[in-house]
């Protein structure tokens, strides 16, 4: 009776709560999204491709906006300004264990419903390290996933700044 009871208790707290989500609904119209083909002002090689790539990886997989090609309601674009790669750190024999990828981009996500711009950042600059010895504290094991890493933070930077604002 006794576990029944506390059954019932917590079945009715359960179905009776609050849904509660952490994401603002400030732009509800906006559902669908192009990504353009990124401008690579840079020398290099294909990083206009990997840019595509991975905003449309992390657009699918958080899910809020559906990746389209044709009638979008927000477009995001941009070009990619400059691209380094430098030592970021030694050991203590002065091998180089770790370098930082630093990325300068020129950034827009604009509604066309409304036809405004939402947020743009002409100087948007993303880093990370990635490890190339042992005893590094870099995160990243390589430049790929260094890449990847940037690419997802321009994309959170874009989406913290546009659909979630508060």
């Amino acid at each position: 009776m006794v576990k029944r009871f506390i059954f019932a208790a917590i079945l009715m707290v359960a179905l009776s709560s609050c849904y509660y989500s952490v994401y603002s609904n400030a732009y509800p119209h906006l559902k669908k999204i192009r990504i353009e083909p990124f401008e690579n002002t840079t020398v290099e090689f294909a990083l206009a491709d990997k840019a595509l790539n991975e905003l449309s990886l992390s657009v699918r997989n958080d899910g809020r906006l559906k990746l389209v090609t044709q009638d979008p309601d927000c477009l995001l674009e941009g070009s990619i300004i400059s691209f380094e790669e430098k030592i970021y750190s030694y050991d203590s024999a002065n091998q180089v264990q770790d370098y930082q990828l630093r990325m300068v981009l020129d950034i827009r996500f604009t509604d066309l419903v409304n036809n405004e711009v939402i947020y743009e950042n002409t100087a948007l600059s993303v880093s990370e390290a990635y490890k190339v010895a042992e005893g590094s504290t870099a995160r990243n094991n390589s430049k790929e996933e260094a890449l990847s890493e940037i690419f997802s933070s321009i994309f959170k930077s874009v989406i913290q700044n546009s659909l979630e604002a508060w």
